[in-house]
Formats: C-alpha cells, sequence, structure tokens
C-alpha cells in the first residue's frame, strides 16, 4: 500500500488493494508485492476498530471472492510471506527489522483475507481460494504451458532493478501440499525460532493471531451447515493429526515461554504512531523502526490495574502476545482432547526448568512419548496470579491445577498462595457481575486447592489487611482462609437465592467442606456469616412447607416464575435439605477438630442455639447440640453468680476457659469431610465452545460482522 494508514477509510481506494482484488493476475515473483507491502497500518484493537475496518474493506474482499479462484492471488501472497518467513528463519540476525516489516504486512493482509472467508465461506471453499494454482495459468484459471516466471504485464527496467531477492525465489506448491499446511508450517516455525524482540514483537503477535483465525472455523461451522468439523476439517487435521503435531511442545513451551515473559509491547508498531498522517515518508518510518526506545514501559507488574475490567484491557493492549498466547493454548488444549493430542499432552506434563535435567522437547516417532517441556514454574505462576482475574487466564489455571502434576506441586510449595486465591475470590464475590462459567471455574480451582492438606492449614496463618474490594462490611484484618470461607458462603447464599444451580452449590459445600477441620480462629464476621446462613435456610425452608401445606402457592418468591409447580418446590426442598445437612456437617467437622481454636463459632452458636433445636431429628445435630448445651451450662452458671447480663468480652473469656476443658472424645465420630473435583465425561462438549467465547471475548481478535454475531449465538445455545 505504500502508506501509513491512519483511518480505515482510505483502504477502499488503496490502488494496490484495488488490483489485488480484481481480475488481474499476480504471480509470486512480481515486483507489485514490494510496493503493496510497504505500508504501516494500526490493525483493530477493538470490536467497534474491526466493524470500521470490516466496513472500509468489505466491497474490495467481496471482489476479491469474485475473482481470487481465477487469479490465485491469495495463493500468490502466501507464498510471498512463506519465501520471507523463510528468510527471515535463515538469517543470522533474525532481528532483521526490513525483513520483520514486510513479513508482517503480508500476513496482516492474508489474516485479514482468511478472516473475511471464515465467517462468509465452509472451511472447503476457504481451502479453494488457497490452493487456486498460480505458477501457469490462463486468464480463466486453467493450467498451460506458460512460463511461471511471465506475468500479465512486463515489469518496467525499473521495477525489475527493484525486485528483492526473497520475490525471485519464490517456492513452488508441490501436488501433495495444500497452502494451508505450508501456511500452519511457516506460522508454527516462526512463533518456535524467531525471538521476540521489538523489531519481531508485532509479527509474532500476527502468527498467533492468524492461527486463532484459522481456527476459527470450529466458531463458524453451525453458521456454514457443517457437522462434526474438527474430524472433517483439513486445518484441524493438519493441526492435531499432521506432521506439524512434532512440534507440539516447542510450541506448547514457546507459547508458555510467552505468557509467563509478560514483555509489555514495543510503544510504536514499526514506526508506526498514533495520530500520524495517512500518507508520510516511508524514509521516516523505517528510521523509526531502527531507532527504538528500550525505555522501562508499563506492565500489570509494576502499575497493578485496579480492578478486573482493567486488567484485561491493559492485557490486551501492553501485554497482547502473551494474551494470545493463552488463548491459542486454550485452543488448541481443549480440542480433541484425547491422548493423541501432543499439545495437550505437552502442556499437562511440562515440567519445572529449575528442578529437571536440561531437555528438548520432542516427539519420539518410534514410541509416540513426547519429552516434556521444561518452563521456568516461578515466572509462569507469577503470570497467572497476575492475570488470574480474566476469564481466559482463570480457565488455564484450571487446566493447570487439574492435570499439570508438576505446576500443582510449586503452587503447593509456594509461600505466598494469596496471590492466586484472593483474585480468584474477588471473581465470586462479584459473582452477579460475572458469567455464570467465569463463576463456576473459579470455585472449581478453589475447590482443588482446597484438597491439598497442607494448604488449608496455611490458610489460617496468612493474614491478610483490609480488602477494599470486599465491601459489605469493612474488615481492617483476616486470615485468607477466613476469607475463602466468607466469599465461599457468600457465593452459596447468592446461588440458592437467586440461580439455583446444584452443581454450583455443591461445589460450594465441597469446598468450605474441605476446610472444615482445619478451620482456626475464624474472624467472629465469618462466624456469624456461617451460621446465619444456616439460619436463613431454616427459615426458608420452613416457609415453603408452609405455603405447601396451606395450598396457597401465590406469595412464594421463588428465584424463577411464581408459577412454579408444587413438584418443583419440593425439588427445592429437597435441595435446601441437602445443603443444610452438609452445613451441619461442616460445623460438626470444625468443632470435632478445632473447637478451642473456634470460639467465635462457638459464640455464634450459642446465639443462633434455637435454630439448631428444628434439626434434632439428625444425628449429627446431636454433637452440635452437645457442645451448645456444654458452654451454655457454663455460662449460665458465671451469670448466676455474676448476677447480671454478660458482656460480649465476659462471654468469650468463658467459651475460652470452657474450652480448655472440653474434650472431642464426647461426639459421636462422623467420617471426615474429604471431595475431590472429577472432570465429567466428554469435557470437550463444555470446554471447546467455551474457549471460543473466551476468545471471542477477551482477545486481539474480533469478530464484529452479522455472521459473527450468529456464530457466537451458536456457541452459547
Amino acid at each position: 500500500m505504500g502508506i501509513t494508514v491512519s483511518q480505515y477509510s482510505v483502504l477502499s481506494s488503496n490502488e494496490h488493494l484495488i488490483k489485488f482484488c480484481s481480475s488481474e493476475i499476480i504471480c509470486p515473483n512480481d515486483p507489485f508485492w514490494n510496493q503493496m507491502l510497504a505500508f504501516n497500518i494500526k490493525p483493530p484493537g477493538s470490536a467497534e476498530e474491526q466493524l470500521m475496518f470490516d466496513s472500509a474493506t468489505e466491497s474490495l474482499l467481496q471482489t476479491f471472492v469474485q475473482n481470487n479462484l481465477q487469479t490465485g492471488n491469495l495463493g500468490s501472497l502466501v507464498q510471498v510471506f512463506i519465501t520471507r518467513a523463510t528468510l527471515l528463519l535463515a538469517s543470522p540476525v533474525s532481528d532483521n527489522v526490513m525483513l520483520s516489516w514486510t513479513t508482517f504486512n503480508a500476513l496482516f493482509v492474508i489474516k485479514a483475507v482468511i478472516k473475511y472467508l471464515v465467517e462468509m465461506v465452509p472451511e472447503y471453499e476457504l481451502c479453494r481460494h488457497l490452493d487456486a494454482q498460480i505458477d501457469r495459468r490462463t486468464g480463466n484459471g486453467q493450467l498451460d504451458n506458460k512460463d511461471a516466471s511471465q506475468t500479465p504485464s512486463t515489469p518496467s527496467s525499473h521495477e525489475a532493478h527493484s525486485q528483492t531477492p526473497e520475490v525471485q525465489q519464490s517456492p513452488k506448491l508441490t501436488a501433495s501440499e495444500s497452502r494451508v499446511e505450508i501456511l500452519i508450517d511457516a506460522l508454527i516455525g516462526l512463533i518456535i525460532d524467531v525471538p521476540v524482540t521489538d523489531n519481531t514483537y508485532y509479527l509474532h503477535l500476527e502468527c498467533i493471531n492468524t492461527l486463532l483465525v484459522l481456527m476459527s472455523i470450529y466458531m463458524f461451522a453451525e453458521v456454514h451447515g457443517q457437522e462434526r468439523l474438527v474430524e472433517t476439517s483439513l486445518i484441524y487435521r493438519t493441526l492435531f493429526q499432521g506432521r506439524y503435531g512434532m512440534h507440539a511442545p516447542l510450541l506448547v513451551k514457546t507459547l508458555l515461554l510467552n505468557l509467563s515473559s509478560m514483555l509489555a509491547a514495543p510503544p510504536s508498531m514499526f514506526g508506526t504512531h498514533e495520530g500520524g498522517s495517512v500518507l508520510i515518508n516511508l524514509a521516516s518510518g523505517l528510521w523509526s523502526m531502527l531507532s527504538f526506545t528500550t525505555s522501562a514501559r508499563p506492565t500489570i507488574y509494576s502499575h497493578p490495574p485496579a480492578d478486573r475490567q482493567e486488567l484485561l484491557r491493559r492485557l490486551n493492549k501492553e501485554h497482547p502476545v502473551a494474551n494470545q498466547s493463552c488463548l491459542l493454548l486454550l485452543a488448541l488444549a481443549n480440542h480433541c482432547m484425547n491422548d493423541d493430542n501432543l499439545y495437550r499432552r505437552s502442556l499437562l506434563c511440562c515440567e519445572d526448568s529449575s528442578e529437571t535435567s536440561s531437555t528438548t522437547p520432542q516427539k519420539d516417532a518410534v514410541t509416540s512419548q513426547i519429552t516434556p517441556p521444561r518452563i521456568d514454574m516461578a515466572a509462569l505462576h507469577r503470570a497467572l496470579c497476575g492475570a488470574a482475574g480474566c476469564e481466559h487466564v482463570t480457565l488455564l489455571l484450571y487446566l493447570m491445577l487439574h492435570s499439570c502434576r508438576h505446576y500443582k506441586s510449586h503452587v503447593s510449595a509456594t509461600p505466598h498462595i494469596e496471590n492466586l486465591i484472593v483474585p480468584v475470590l474477588e471473581v465470586l464475590y462479584n459473582a452477579p457481575e460475572n458469567n455464570s462459567h467465569h463463576i463456576y471455574m473459579s470455585l472449581i480451582i478453589l475447590l482443588i486447592l482446597t484438597e491439598d492438606d497442607a494448604l488449608i492449614k496455611n490458610v489460617h496463618m496468612i493474614t491478610l489487611k483490609n480488602p477494599t474490594w470486599y465491601t459489605e462490611r469493612t474488615i481492617s484484618e483476616i486470615s485468607l482462609g477466613g476469607l475463602m470461607v466468607l466469599v465461599i458462603i457468600r457465593a452459596l447464599q447468592y446461588n440458592m437465592t437467586r440461580v439455583r444451580d446444584k452443581y454450583l452449590h455443591t461445589n460450594c459445600l465441597a469446598a468450605v467442606a474441605n476446610m472444615s477441620c482445619e478451620f482456626r480462629n475464624l474472624h467472629p464476621y465469618v462466624a456469624q456469616r456461617l451460621i446465619s446462613l444456616f439460619e436463613s435456610l431454616t427459615k426458608r425452608r420452613a416457609r415453603l412447607c408452609s405455603e405447601i401445606e396451606g395450598g396457597d402457592l401465590n406469595n412464594l418468591e421463588l428465584p424463577h416464575q411464581s408459577e412454579e409447580k408444587t413438584e418443583e418446590i419440593m425439588d427445592h426442598i429437597n435441595v435446601l435439605d441437602e445443603v443444610l445437612r452438609m452445613l451441619l456437617e461442616i460445623i460438626n467437622s470444625c468443632l470435632a477438630h478445632q473447637l478451642s481454636n473456634n470460639l467465635n463459632l462457638v459464640y455464634a452458636l450459642l446465639h443462633k442455639r434455637n435454630v439448631f433445636q428444628q434439626h434434632q431429628n439428625l444425628h449429627i445435630t446431636q454433637n452440635i447440640e452437645m457442645v451448645i448445651g456444654y458452654f451454655s451450662s457454663r455460662l449460665q452458671r458465671v451469670q448466676e453468680g455474676a448476677g447480671t447480663d454478660l458482656g460480649v468480652a465476659e462471654v468469650l473469656a468463658c467459651i475460652r476457659k470452657g474450652a480448655e476443658q472440653w474434650s472431642s472424645d464426647r461426639l459421636k465420630k462422623f467420617p471426615d469431610l474429604k471431595f475431590r473435583y472429577v472432570e465429567e465425561d466428554k469435557p470437550e462438549e463444555f470446554f471447546s465452545p467455551y474457549v471460543w467465547r473466551l476468545i471471542s471475548g477477551c482477545g486481539g481478535v474480533h469478530w464484529a460482522s452479522e455472521g459473527g454475531a450468529r456464530a457466537l449465538r451458536h456457541l452459547l445455545v
């Protein structure tokens, strides 16, 4: 294009783009490509900018679709890109700014065209456009004996002199290869083998985004009436079953390193600055590229974001390579979720580089065993903690905790577990603002963490000062364990009154139950909320039973429609019974193991002692009644001796003294509460659509067209 584009509206009148989309055949060795690829452009950074870009290029792309099967110009451009990528990979100085610049520009145009085709046509049509032959052809696209080096128009002597070696040495497509395969091969090669520097940063980003665009055919499969896409797709077969699967360990390692390093984006993109004029002197732009500054740039570590919305915005703007690497990892790991998925296997078997010997990850062609990628677990953990509030990072965190043994071991041994847990708690605390998937994955993370016996002890020894995001009440000091209980039971109460998702409340209860035997010094407010939750659910159950017995269902304030049938109400009562029983078991577990360390809980029990009388028919209530009876009698004797009502401090002193003489042997023994998360069968049915919702909502590739909106609606079904 030969320009700096600050307004997308100029694209529709650009002479080079018009020629590229026209019926004129442009061979890979035509000097035209040198002219077309000499441009600076700021890629769309939001859905709004993507919509403007789409509007500006729609007429051009419509013309392109009409002509490309006859011209093969897209295939020519792909070959131009592959030639430049090959030179970049072979260059002893991979930081070649000019080569990086033109390679990026070629890929930017390729990605824009492929993205349009993915949205508009089925995959086989996309492949036809990529594979349209261009070496020897007539005007109607039929092969003839014309020399491939000839072009429809003979270049002038000046143009011939301006040809670069890479254009003259364009690779030829063999009969057995698809350009989908060679394009994917080049993209993976650039990601793995070219270091990320200021001059290659945006090329890396474009490679990752192009792979995501190619994989996004999954999003549009139903829109185009395709079924069993992953099993039949050339793109997915190439990635997951072809020879490129051999690159899986190295690609996974590279993407993890991108995420772990959390490199800040260069302040300008190949010399392009926001607010520049539409036309500038090219030499000035090149000089800007050669004189990047290396001053410190703000990161999410140096300048922590104020909230999760700012975190996501800054990840996309300041750390786009890290952000998109996370999304590509999720896409690769959550399709074809079986032992044949080498990306998933590589991700889940990665090891800590500080604890293992140095090896190069690879696939053994005979045994099909992969050498685990070795990464800096501390750096990865820091990145995951720093961005844990974002939904896609939450999903990767879940995947690593659930299935990566070495990462889970690292988390168990880390001294500052609050850096991981607090962001997850914030997501749960703001449940009304988050979608159910994000809440669910955050809760599963907490459940997995509470399976660790050492961790559930340590969280009560970590003190947090004034968690400002907890706004219901000012808490100047609380243990991490106490905050976990407080936020989880709040999420449970929200679910019981608003959402009524059985899986959600089951996992809430399981996480608190796992912790219950190690409750220590629960904050008075935490103890109060725990017992108050039990009281409110008891009252709700009683009211539902009363309304049913009276036959009047009109006054019920149920979460859904007031016309709920008696059977549905009975189901809700059964759920309440299940939750109430679990709460009793949690309280009993704490009293059986840690009564002397939970005086505030005993105080709360005594304050609400009448509530438990309604559950005397349950065996587990007998233990709680025994504790209440023991301390009540002591308080009564002390009060009678004092001749006046006791204050809070005096009651606590009496409880403390009574706890010293208490023996848990008096209580009936019940099995210890221990729950483990088990992933459901066919997890890809949940995770594959979920990942594409995250890619479209959390990433730097935007689908703003009507087709994109339809595809996203299909994912939400």
